[in-house]
């Protein structure tokens, strides 16, 4: 029986992220992936715009989704609004699968205002998920700390636990000097940390998506919570080596036809 596994996300037209991102990740582990969409990224002027569909439309995607298939887990992306924020609690605070929330945090810097509604709107989702993946920025935007060592990234990982999350993954990429990209886990008992050799690769788009729609799949697929992460992060490595090039010189993860991550069923 083919498991299906729905993300919550915004639809990132140059496909780096996003949903489609998670879409070709979930194919990858060969689950049946669907969306409710939150939102449309186009690039303008060399800069994303984001525009919001309606909170009712995205709430009918999601009435849609439930009473037409059973769900294995859920993956959460950028949400973007606040009342859609709510709508996902009352959507996920009775699921009995794997949650694994993305927290995007796409507002401008300069609003502050806006920007600390939606992290404590957000934090409101954390004891209904299994696991929070912020990168590093979005780790200090929760933990209201920087961070710029290992030593920092642990001390906003307890900070994060003690928002109400179970567990927590902040991706370290290449943002901390060294030659490691490090990513924490933990989960109120144990640091693990899960590094590999800095990549000269720029298709690194889509990156920290693909990491969180993967350890979704992977625990949809009845993997260990630690054993997930390990296995997302090779995955998302060997993305970033098959990557494809944009014009702009960027790129986006891609997995070609020499990665194959999942389980015939």
């Amino acid at each position: 029986m083919t498991q299906t596994v729905l993300t919550i996300a915004g639809s990132d037209t140059l496909a780096g992220g996003g949903l489609q991102s998670d879409l070709k990740t979930f194919e990858n582990y060969h689950l049946f992936g669907l969306t409710a969409i939150t939102c449309i990224a186009v690039v303008k002027n060399n800069q994303f715009e984001i525009n919001d569909l309606s909170s009712t439309l995205f709430r009918e995607q999601l009435t849609t989704v439930s009473e037409n298939l059973d769900l294995a887990g859920i993956k959460i992306g950028l949400v973007h609004q606040l009342d859609s924020l709510d709508i996902v609690k009352s959507f996920i605070q009775d699921f009995e699968g794997p949650i694994v929330l993305d927290p995007v945090m796409a507002f401008k810097e300069t609003d502050q205002v806006y920007g600390q509604a939606y992290r404590n709107k957000l934090i409101e989702l954390f004891p209904f998920v299994t696991i929070v993946t912020p990168n590093l920025k979005e780790a200090e935007i929760l933990s209201q700390q920087r961070i710029t060592n290992l030593t920092e990234m642990e001390q906003a990982a307890q900070k994060i636990i003690a928002l109400g999350a179970s567990s927590v993954v902040i991706k370290g990429g290449e943002r901390l000097s060294g030659e490691l990209a490090s990513d924490l886990f933990y989960d109120g008992d144990q640091f693990e940390f899960f590094s590999k050799p800095k990549l000269t690769e720029v298709t690194i788009n889509g990156a920290g998506c693909t990491l969180a729609s993967a350890i979704t799949a992977n625990l949809v697929l009845g993997k260990e919570l630690v054993t997930a992460i390990s296995e997302s992060k090779e995955f998302v490595y060997q993305g970033i080596k098959k990557g494809v090039r944009l014009k702009n010189g960027e790129g986006n993860v891609w997995f070609g036809d020499s990665v194959n991550a999942g389980v015939l069923v």
